[in-house]
């Protein structure tokens, strides 16, 4: 069974984050600005055609740091442009979903938001299509859906305690929190009850 709890996990990525924090925040900070010193008439488009890429490869470092290679480098959050097609379709269908759910009253964005985060994992780590990446999102996050609202609360008091500290603890609290998710996602697949 997994273990989901923010309890369980914030420790976890704790631990994580100790053996290579500087390599944590510095591809934590690229995710988070990238795009951002864009000038804007292009923001739109180039955020579009790198958001997926620069999240597989973002994702999947975390994730092999989770699982302890410690031979991640800084050019591993590039790595998904390995991917590009396949992770900026990803993207596409992601995004409508979510936005199309939230349009829906904003409860099944929120839903829809929960259930389809690990499709960019699967993508990198089952080489899957966008299509089979999302509807394999869907089934490994059922049942937990709860769960993942309840990481998704933490999340928020995470990073806004760290944005409170003047900023500069969401270096931080960024890359803590997705290590969080990224070991729910871990924590996931190792279940036998998963797909």
């Amino acid at each position: 069974m997994s273990n989901l709890l923010p309890s369980h996990l914030f420790p976890k990525a704790w631990e994580t984050f100790k053996r290579r924090p500087w390599l944590v925040m510095g591809i934590s900070l690229v995710y988070g600005i990238s795009g951002v010193f864009v000038p804007p008439p292009v923001l739109g488009l180039l955020l579009l055609l790198l958001a997926g890429p620069i999240r597989g490869g973002y994702d999947m470092a975390m994730l092999r740091l989770v699982r302890g290679d410690d031979s991640v480098s800084f050019d591993d959050v590039f790595a998904g442009f390995s991917k590009f097609r396949r992770l900026l379709f990803t993207w596409c269908l992601y995004a409508l979903a979510v936005f199309g759910g939230a349009l829906l009253f904003i409860v099944p964005g929120i839903i829809l938001g929960l259930a389809l985060w690990p499709a960019f994992l699967l993508v990198m780590e089952d080489e899957l299509s966008p299509v089979e990446a999302i509807e394999g999102a869907w089934v490994l996050t059922s049942g937990h859906k709860l769960e993942l609202f309840v990481l998704s609360l933490a999340t928020f008091v995470g990073l806004f305690v760290g944005a409170l500290i003047f900023g500069i603890g969401l270096l931080v609290a960024l890359p803590m929190t997705q290590l969080a998710w990224v070991r729910a996602y871990h924590e996931m697949r190792l279940s036998p009850e998963a797909p």
